[in-house]
């Protein structure tokens, strides 16, 4: 079982919860960052404003989707060049939380108030809905869930479900078909606990990661839910994406309102501060390009790799 990250140059181990984690290093600030702020990169449908953005996705060909928190919740989606494309979802979304964009335009989308996830394929048609509407399930649930928050979706198609903005403090295991495997977790700040799993990401190595918000820290699992480590050098992480190379890309949410960029070892590389309470945070394969949705700030930031 590896339990803390590589150890990084002149950087001595703290102990923490038990575990031997990093704490941060130095880190550039946004003056010093390796990416540009790209301003009003949207068309925007009429001219009308984000509004309250709680998740972001990017897919294979760049296309770009939003996730707007309102009532009913709607997915606007923009090309590569940031024009506008569609805006799609299904009626009953009322308080969208994640979002989930796959290489081949398929968008998984979750809602934490009526208790589901929903996939739609890449026309915007609604596919799949797992959870039952508007009712709360409990740590043992198979069909509910209480505090849906993200969806990760492994290689073979399992999907891998955050439960945790409600009642329960859980990572959930299903088939690609929505059918249960398994559940792990428990409330608390030990290893393989959990306290308000806001969002789950899968690496290249298959590893799953949940951004435990409460605990402020990531946790490292791999598939059947073995813990791996945990990394507290990321702030209050709200969310977690990856590039081809691993890089691990993590929104930290407020009050330090910054962007962390680091590797799966815990090495931080780069800081960049204020962003205005960012919830949602995706990555290019390639690395090149990132985008950070924001809830206070209403907006979807781009940053571009110089």
């Amino acid at each position: 079982m590896r339990k803390t990250a590589g150890v990084v140059a002149a950087v001595c181990a703290v102990a923490w919860m038990g575990t031997l984690i990093h704490p941060v290093p130095v880190t550039a600030g946004q003056d010093a960052s390796s990416y540009t702020l790209v301003k009003d990169w949207a068309q925007l449908p009429d001219g009308k404003p984000w509004g309250v953005m709680s998740a972001v996705g990017v897919d294979a060909k760049g296309n770009v989707y939003g996730f707007v928190r309102a009532e009913p919740s709607s997915i606007m989606m923009f090309d590569g060049k940031g024009k506008y494309v569609r805006t799609f979802g299904d009626d009953s979304m009322m308080y969208a939380h994640g979002l989930m964009a796959m290489p081949d335009g398929t968008v998984w989308a979750t809602d934490r108030k009526v208790q589901q996830a929903f996939k739609f394929d890449a026309n915007g048609k609604l596919i799949m809905t797992l959870g039952m509407k508007n009712m709360a399930g409990d740590m043992t649930s198979q069909d509910m869930f209480n505090g849906v928050s993200d969806v990760a979706v492994a290689a073979n198609g399992d999907l891998f479900i955050s439960d945790g903005e409600g009642g329960n403090s859980r990572v959930v295991k299903l088939s690609k078909d929505g059918k249960f495997i398994k559940a792990w977790g428990s409330k608390g700040p030990g290893e393989g606990q959990f306290n308000t799993p806001h969002n789950i990401a899968i690496d290249h190595q298959g590893h799953v990661w949940v951004a435990d918000r409460g605990n402020k820290r990531l946790q490292e699992f791999d598939q059947d839910g073995k813990f791996m480590a945990q990394f507290a050098q990321f702030g209050e992480p709200v969310s977690v994406a990856f590039d081809k190379n691993d890089t691990m890309y993590v929104a930290d949410g407020a009050p330090q309102n910054q962007m962390i960029i680091g590797k799966t070892d815990g090495t931080v590389l780069e800081t960049i501060h204020g962003l205005d309470n960012p919830h949602g945070i995706t990555v290019s394969e390639d690395g090149k390009t990132i985008y950070v949705s924001e809830s206070f700030g209403k907006n979807i930031l781009k940053f571009v790799k110089k």
